[in-house]
């Protein structure tokens, strides 16, 4: 059962990962890219620092992501306080996308949930923020 609950989790993951990469196609991102955009409409500025420990990915790889957002002009960096470091933040052209984006996620998402019970969603989110916190 154990095995079962873990490998049909990462099975999930994966048909969720592209399926929404078919649909975030249409504004020509990857959800890999919408998780850095997502995580900038909530808190507006970062460092790659910042994201990279938030999503728990390796900073090279944000690094490239963004470096790629940037290119596409959907994200800019700029000098904080400690010169040190630099910050990013959606661009305006940025913030178009990620509305188009935040749509095309919310239907999606919208209908996978659609007919499962509101406690058993509840429930669900629970127990994965359970194991979440048992890994952190």
């Amino acid at each position: 059962m154990l095995h079962s609950f873990f490998h049909q989790n990462q099975q999930f993951t994966r048909s969720f990962t592209k399926r929404l990469n078919e649909r975030l196609a249409a504004v020509e991102l990857y959800y890999s890219q919408w998780l850095i955009i997502y995580y900038l409409m909530q808190f507006k500025t970062s460092t790659l620092v910042e994201i990279s420990n938030y999503l728990n990915v390796e900073k090279p790889t944000i690094t490239r992501t963004v470096n790629r957002l940037e290119e596409r002009k959907l994200v800019e960096k700029f000098p904080s306080q400690d010169k040190r470091e630099r910050r990013i933040r959606l661009t305006v052209k940025g913030q178009q996308i990620s509305e188009q984006a935040l749509n095309i996620v919310s239907n999606f998402e919208n209908e996978l949930v659609e007919g499962i019970p509101e406690a058993d969603l509840k429930k669900t989110l629970q127990t994965v923020q359970l194991l979440k916190s048992k890994l952190d």
